[in-house]
């Protein structure tokens, strides 16, 4: 009986621990898949707990850019891009023939244009947020705001302005988009030119300055002339003499649509908004001129000196750097004057007769 009994929980024993060990043999299993799941992601995502190979590569992270770069489009080395130590785009297309060919040509370039809006909106919204920050900052915290942060703002600002119209017709109107770009740039927000558009449009202000000056050479009959303009004496002499002429309120309103054309700003209005906007973009550039003194114009990229002469009403294109300087330098030495009085208007009737003067530096310093 005794034996009997023995062998009976002999063999329920056998029977239980067969259970158990299969029960076990299953968990395990189930935990060590999930383990090896979470090996496997954890390699695919951190190589810390992995030997180095040594034909890998370190992951290069690009550097943020500086904040005069967020001004220019994405689509065109800015905003975090990292330039290639070599080019390795391709070479261009020949010229599309036949119908079928330029139907398709155009509908890429069509293409191109669509994410290169698409891409500076983008931007612009970076800078709108940075701008809101300035501006906070230096509300509360009393920044002293330094000149790219300050064209950053007013960059911004026009461009915020510019964004409404240029959305619906990019929402409604998409395929106009080209023909708005290459016939009216400046209703296009600045993050959203390129640098091929930026330039043909330079080339276009500076052959309306230039049929102007010509003009006005040729239509003047006073003392004012080129020579004397040029030089800072007399200059002086000449604001002293006739500043009261080029007051606001003694200029007739063709005169004053010429002053508004020259410097790049809309020419049509009654005169008291050609007034109003040529007297609130001078006023800008006052406050402009006295930050390029507090800082100097040896910190200004070329593209900077291009824009900043450009904006003056001065040559910005197929000249060196030297003459952008000295003819920034001579202007803020003019503006800022603290001999005389020198009427904005007077500023811009002197650029017309020196558009084409060739500012050199001056030998003595050489030695």
């Amino acid at each position: 009986m005794t034996g009997m009994i023995v062998r009976a929980a002999s063999r329920l024993g056998h029977q239980v621990n067969a259970r158990n060990l299969s029960s076990v043999t299953q968990s395990s299993i189930r935990v060590t898949g999930i383990l090896i799941r979470q090996q496997n992601l954890m390699t695919r995502t951190s190589n810390s707990g992995s030997p180095k190979d040594p034909n890998d590569t370190p992951t290069v992270k690009p550097n943020p850019a500086p904040m005069e770069d967020l001004t220019y489009p994405i689509g065109f080395g800015a905003a975090g891009s990292v330039a290639p130590e070599k080019s390795i785009s391709k070479p261009p297309l020949p010229p599309p023939t036949g119908v079928v060919g330029k139907a398709k040509d155009f509908f890429r370039k069509g293409k191109e244009i669509v994410i290169q809006c698409r891409d500076g909106v983008k931007l612009l919204w970076t800078n709108k947020r940075i701008v809101k920050d300035l501006k906070k900052a230096q509300r509360e915290a009393g920044h002293q705001l330094t000149r790219r942060e300050f064209q950053l703002i007013q960059k911004t600002d026009i461009d915020l302005k510019r964004l409404v119209p240029f959305g619906l017709v990019f929402i409604f109107a998409t395929e106009y988009i080209p023909l708005i770009i290459i016939f009216a740039p400046q209703f296009i927000p600045s993050t959203c030119v390129t640098p091929s558009q930026l330039e043909g449009r330079r080339r276009k202000i500076h052959e309306k300055r230039s049929a102007m000056t010509e003009k006005l050479i040729r239509l003047n009959r006073r003392e004012i002339n080129k020579e004397a303009l040029a030089n800072y004496n007399s200059f002086i002499n000449i604001a002293k003499r006739y500043g009261e002429g080029f007051d606001y309120g003694m200029i007739d309103r063709e005169h004053m649509a010429s002053f508004c054309r020259f410097m790049d700003l809309n020419g049509f209005g009654p005169k008291f908004m050609l007034t109003k906007r040529l007297d609130k973009h001078m006023s800008y550039l006052k406050e402009d001129d006295l930050l390029l003194q507090k800082e100097g114009l040896e910190s200004l990229t070329f593209s900077e000196l291009q824009l900043a002469n450009e904006e003056r009403g001065m040559r910005s294109l197929e000249v060196s750097r030297e003459h952008l300087e000295k003819s920034l330098a001579y202007w803020l030495k003019v503006s800022l004057s603290k001999d005389a009085t020198v009427p904005p208007a007077l500023l811009v009737f002197s650029r017309m007769f020196l558009l084409h003067s060739t500012f050199k530096s001056d030998p003595s310093k050489k030695q």
